[in-house]
């Protein structure tokens, strides 16, 4: 009995098998070539996310900073006015400095949005991470300390157990505080010691981190980094 030889059968099969090699061939290049996406703390670095509860004038409520993100954005095309970015500061409300420099992080706050016509860029959700810092005189926080702290309200002592919470400079904050009392997000975040700053783009990732840049402000790093209309 004769075999049939079918050429047409064995070119399709050779049209095949070369297809599956190009294609095994991109995928190689594209898994030597292609930088992988890595979460930490570095400029550049996709931001932890932190998942917990935060006050936010009225109560605690659920927080995840993860919802704030536009995983679509790209600093190439982007919308100036549809994507917020977000800074935040890991903070103590009897950290000295902390205390000192409330007003300037709350005016802040309130610039960089779009409901003040004097900023043409995009709006910046401002957060704070309340801890505390043990091992340190008169730094027992707790929750009604971070809402007296937030909300210019007296009857808790801040700055390392000195001064009431409401004689802090400033107005009282309208962005959410989150009670990081356990200092799981300080460790998460790998943070040294408060203040600590962070600028994050609207997709996630991480555009400048105080710890890389001693000698410039938050405030200085939004308005160098963040896009704004005309500019």
């Amino acid at each position: 009995m004769k075999i049939k030889y079918d050429e047409n059968g064995d070119a399709r099969m050779d049209t095949a098998l070369t297809a599956i090699a190009i294609f095994l061939a991109a995928m190689m290049v594209i898994s030597f070539t292609s930088n992988p996406v890595t979460t930490g703390t570095k400029e550049g670095d996709r931001a932890p996310n932190i998942v917990g509860k935060a006050y936010n004038g009225s109560g605690w409520q659920d927080f995840d900073l993860q919802t704030y993100y536009d995983y679509d954005w790209s600093i190439d095309n982007n919308d100036t006015k549809d994507s917020q970015w977000v800074m935040i500061e890991f903070m103590d409300t009897d950290c000295p400095y902390c205390f000192n420099t409330a007003e300037e992080y709350q005016e802040a706050s309130n610039y960089f949005t779009t409901e003040n016509p004097q900023w043409n860029g995009p709006h910046v959700s401002f957060i704070a991470s309340a801890t505390e810092l043990t091992g340190l005189q008169g730094h027992d926080t707790s929750r009604e300390e971070i809402m007296a702290f937030r909300d210019l309200t007296a009857g808790e002592m801040c700055n390392s157990g000195n001064q009431d919470c409401s004689t802090r400079d400033g107005q009282a904050f309208t962005i959410p505080f989150i009670d990081d009392l356990d200092k799981t997000h300080m460790e998460n975040w790998k943070i040294g010691g408060t203040p600590t700053y962070f600028l994050i783009q609207p997709d996630g990732m991480i555009a400048w981190a105080s710890p890389e840049h001693q000698e410039e402000k938050f405030y200085e790093a939004i308005n160098r980094l963040v896009p704004q209309d005309g500019a």
